[in-house]
Formats: C-alpha cells, sequence, structure tokens
C-alpha cells in the first residue's frame, strides 16, 4: 500500500493525529542513545513563534543535505512517516505516544532493523540522521522533533512541495513501536478494506489517507524486486517533483502506461475504491486543492498518539521550512 517510499521500500506511512482518543497524560520520555532524556523544546529562545534559535541551524543544515530532492531528502519523508505509522487506537496506551510520533524509530535497534524499516537503516538513520541528532542533542532538542522536522524539510526540497505545520516539544522513548503496523504494498493486507480499517485505527479518515499517498509522487521504489520493481523504480512518471501526476496515473486502466512507472497494488486499489477513488480523481485535476490536504493530514500525522492537551504546549517552527 501506501509503504510511502519515496527512495523507501515500500513501506508505509501514517498515523494518526494529536487528539486521538482517550489516554491519560503521557509527558516523560525515554532514554537516547548514549544516556540521557530525549525531550523538551530545544535550547534558545525563538522568534515571535517561539521556536529555539537552534533550529534555525538545523533548519539551514537539512536544507543544504536535502538540496534537489535527493534521496536523503526521500528518505526523510519516509522516515518521518514510519515513526508516527506505530500509532494505533488499539496499541496499549504508553508515554509518549503509544507508539506514535517519538523518535523510536532512530533510537531503537530493533525497530529501524523490522523489514519494512530496514532499508533506512543503513542509507538514512546510520548515515545520516542519528549523526545529526548526537551532533545537536546537547542543545536539548528530542529524536522525535528532529525526525519530523527533516521530514517537513524534505517535502519541501521537492520541487512543488507544500510547507507543512512544524512544532517540536515531542518527548522520545527508546521503547520500540509495536510491530505489525505498516501496511502492505502486495498480497494480504494490500487490499482497499484493510488499509482503510488500517488507518482508520490511526485516526486518519479515508479522504486524509488518500491526501497522504500522495506522497508517491517522489517516490521510488528499493524492496520490491519480487514483485517485478526494479531498485530505484518510480511510482510516477515525474519522481523529482511533487506534484498529481500520481493520482491521475494510479487510476490508469492500462498498467503499461505509461512506461517506467511502477505502481503498487495497494495504489491502485484504493485508486479505484469508492471511499478514495472520487478523492484520488480531484487531487489528480488539481494541485493547490492536494497540497492543503496534504500539508493538513501530514501536520495531524506528525503528532501521532500525543494527547492534544499535549501539543498545545508545543512551538510552531513552521517559518523555518522555507
Amino acid at each position: 500500500m501506501l509503504r510511502i517510499l519515496i527512495l523507501w521500500s515500500a513501506t508505509a506511512l501514517l498515523c494518526s493525529g494529536a487528539s486521538l482518543e482517550k489516554r491519560g497524560p503521557q509527558f516523560g520520555g525515554g532514554d537516547g542513545p548514549g544516556g540521557g532524556q530525549g525531550g523538551g523544546h530545544g535550547g534558545g529562545n525563538g522568534g515571535s513563534s517561539g521556536c529555539p534559535s537552534i533550529w534555525t541551524q538545523i533548519a539551514s543544515d537539512l536544507r543544504t543535505d536535502f538540496a534537489g530532492c535527493n534521496d536523503l531528502a526521500r528518505s526523510s519523508i519516509r522516515f518521518a512517516f514510519h515513526d508516527a505509522a506505530g500509532y494505533s487506537v488499539k496499541n496499549p496506551s504508553y508515554a509518549p505516544a503509544s507508539g506514535g510520533a517519538d523518535g523510536s524509530l532512530l533510537l531503537n535497534d530493533e525497530e529501524i532493523s523490522r523489514p519494512a524499516n530496514n532499508p533506512l537503516k543503513q542509507n538514512y538513520r546510520d548515515k545520516y540522521l542519528l549523526g545529526k541528532y548526537k551532533q545537536y542533542r546537547s542543545n536539548g532538542i528530542s529524536a522525535a522533533d528532529l525526525v519530523q522536522f527533516a521530514g517537513s524539510v524534505g517535502i519541501r526540497s521537492c520541487r512543488g512541495g507544500p510547507i507543512v505545520r512544524t512544532v517540536v516539544g515531542r518527548n522520545d522513548t527508546t521503547t520500540a513501536a509495536p510491530a505489525g503496523l505498516l501496511p502492505n504494498a502486495f498480497g494480504a493486507g494490500s487490499d482497499a478494506d484493510t488499509l482503510l480499517a488500517l488507518w482508520a485505527d490511526k485516526g486518519i479518515s479515508a479522504r486524509e489517507l488518500a491526501a497522504l499517498m500522495g506522497a508517491h509522487s517522489t517516490s521510488r521504489s528499493f524492496t520490491e524486486e519480487a514483485h517485478g520493481i526494479p531498485a530505484g523504480g518510480p511510482q510516477d512518471s515525474t519522481p523529482g517533483v511533487w506534484d498529481v501526476t500520481y493520482y491521475r496515473e494510479a487510476q490508469a486502466q492500462d498498467p503499461g502506461n505509461p512506461r517506467g512507472v511502477y505502481r503498487f497494488n495497494s495504489d491502485v486499489n484504493l485508486a479505484n475504491a469508492p471511499a478514495t477513488g472520487p478523492s484520488f480523481t480531484q487531487f489528480g485535476r488539481n494541485q493547490g486543492l492536494w497540497a492543503t490536504e496534504f500539508s493538513a493530514a501530514m501536520a495531524k500525522l506528525s503528532v501521532a498518539g500525543i494527547p492534544a492537551s499535549t501539543v498545545a504546549s508545543f512551538l510552531d517552527c513552521t517559518s523555518l521550512i522555507l
């Protein structure tokens, strides 16, 4: 399904929002690698938004490193989705996000080594993001904030990428998110009914799911060779551009047109399902509409599993997502 793959292997994406279900206060946070508590806003004072000044430097670093919607940028988007996508209303409740946007994908070796996540381990987590976290953690940033902030910069680094509301203040945990909560691109679980139910448990509506699926606009698959997709095979014909070509091509009746595009069964199933197909059609005709709805759904996902009362205290750093 939507394994939001953007350099990603086919693997999943989204999750619920801030105001999800019944949870008690979940403050606290887990131990980060090398010790110390994850959490907080980051040191220093920000501008009128209150965004801590350290994020200005981090944003500059990320923009340089993600320039041109490169593979690091694609990985940053996938990583942000996967860290948040561990949330489900069926999970046991635990701090800080019941498996949602809590930095565990960066901090827990077992979680990042699972088949759905492992392609990100060597080429993004170990090669890049873990070092960036170690560079800045003494400034009080959390791994969870870095994961989502990097995803926002990654989206914006792609031509046409929208600005997603980006906040900081999340707490971390080294506890792995529950397994088995990421969707399948092929085979069992890639049908529309299963996918819709999976994301409903994460607080994501059919309309929001359709909007989030559009991240496959810049997607390249690296783990679906068994299903006929060569390494690096794109999911639409313009993988360097954040556009709505994906929606039109996902609904194309000829699976071989255009050549060189490799569609996931999950994408095709959602593109033609009664609950999501009309949204695919609308988004395919209106870039502005999709950009607006994607941004809202992604902002919701970025605080998946975190109580709304906690999110209300977060600081807004959206002004840095240039």
